[in-house]
């Protein structure tokens, strides 16, 4: 396991793409201290 985050937000529930090019993962980052959480989609590089 290799950490892909480095804030002090909720980040959890990653998940690849089924091709593998993409993570997918919710975090609170961004959200002006509401309690919303986003979906982020990040292109996966090695």
């Amino acid at each position: 396991l290799e950490r892909v985050t480095h804030s002090e937000t909720f980040d959890a529930f990653p998940v690849f793409s089924n091709d593998g090019k993409k993570l997918i993962f919710s975090s609170n980052r961004n959200n002006g201290g509401g309690r919303d959480t986003n979906l982020f989609i990040a292109e996966w590089q090695d």
